[in-house]
């Protein structure tokens, strides 16, 4: 809207008048009314920092600076955009296996609470002992049968105390660093935060910020501990008047071509233009990593599930199958 020459306080009186969601209608109105009263746009976002993020703010603030509002506002516009639809893609992606696993686990809980007893009273009944494995099977249903308070409380338990780990810094830096050095997640893992970082990065000098401001807003949107500590030694470079590129190259975790298209960028002066499209590449080669390791993974886990199906049953029907025989 502001491209077509909609004043900005027009514009977002607009927006929230379509605007659905009842939290972000009611920003979005305050903003408007911040803007009437003459109050610069990025000052009025700033307020709700916590919504819009540090780096759109810095990006209008710098866009306000240099009247080049109507320029940036779409760039941040798409940002945005790709990184909703990244995220549903992924989510979509996700669903299958999320849906397969809880399928083995409500088929498991089946099995255990309801159709192992059933069996156990038949096997109580005839005059000969269970094989080995069924007898196991029974004695394990059994256990979690009698025991399934002290299990649920100790699961929950668990669970609690799992997420206070994750909170320590020791726990996040393992977990961290797992996820770029694992060999089935690394690939997609480094794509996808190798391309969200340069892609925020890009926009943001597009959109006029300070290259050492950028890399501190960049550096404050990334929750991996690694590549914070790479955004460190890239304000280090930049505080020191050194490039980007010899602190991409040292990071292991980035993928390789990154470093040499950022040492370019920087000797033609095209630094913002090539990290967005550094950022969207590697972005999208994240994404096509992920599907096709969820590829990959959904007939392991259908091949597994069925396998211990197929084992479960068969460890209680031949048996009985057994019985029947020998008495006719």
């Amino acid at each position: 809207m502001c491209q077509s020459g909609i004043d900005l306080a027009e514009a977002l009186r607009a927006v929230s008048v379509e605007c659905r969601h009842p939290k972000l209608k009611k920003i979005l109105e305050l903003i408007y009314q911040d803007v009437q009263d003459g109050i610069p746009a990025s000052s009025a976002i700033r307020t709700h920092a916590a919504v819009f993020g540090e780096a759109y703010i810095a990006s209008i603030s710098a866009a306000e600076a240099s009247g080049t509002v109507t320029e940036v506002l779409p760039r941040l516009a798409e940002m945005l955009q790709n990184e909703i639809r990244l995220r549903s893609s992924l989510k979509s992606v996700l669903a299958y296996p999320v849906v397969l696993i809880g399928v083995a686990f409500v088929v498991l809980n089946v099995l255990v609470f309801f159709v192992m007893p059933q069996f156990g009273k038949v096997f109580a009944s005839l005059d000969r002992p269970a094989p080995p494995l069924t007898a196991l099977l029974l004695d394990i249903s059994q256990l979690l049968r009698s025991h399934v308070i002290a299990i649920a409380f100790g699961a929950v338990g668990a669970i609690i105390g799992l997420m206070q780990l994750a909170r320590t810094e020791a726990a996040r830096r393992y977990w961290d660093g797992f996820v770029l050095n694992s060999r089935l997640l690394r690939g997609a893992t480094r794509s996808l935060l190798s391309g969200r970082s340069f892609r925020l990065m890009g926009t943001m000098l597009q959109s006029g910020v300070p290259l050492l401001e950028a890399v501190r807003m960049c550096r404050q949107s990334i929750n991996n501990l690694y590549f914070r500590e790479l955004f460190d030694s890239l304000e280090r470079n930049v505080v020191n008047g050194e490039g980007l590129a010899p602190a991409v190259a040292s990071a292991e975790f980035v993928p390789s071509g990154a470093a040499q298209m950022i040492s370019t960028a920087e000797r033609t002066g095209k630094l913002g233009m090539v990290m967005e499209l550094i950022g969207e590449f590697y972005e999208d080669e994240g994404e096509r990593l992920i599907r096709q390791l969820v590829k990959l993974l959904e007939p392991a886990i259908i091949v597994v599930m069925g396998v211990f199906v197929a084992g479960v049953v068969l460890s209680v029907i031949l048996p009985l199958l057994d019985v029947s025989t020998i008495s006719r």
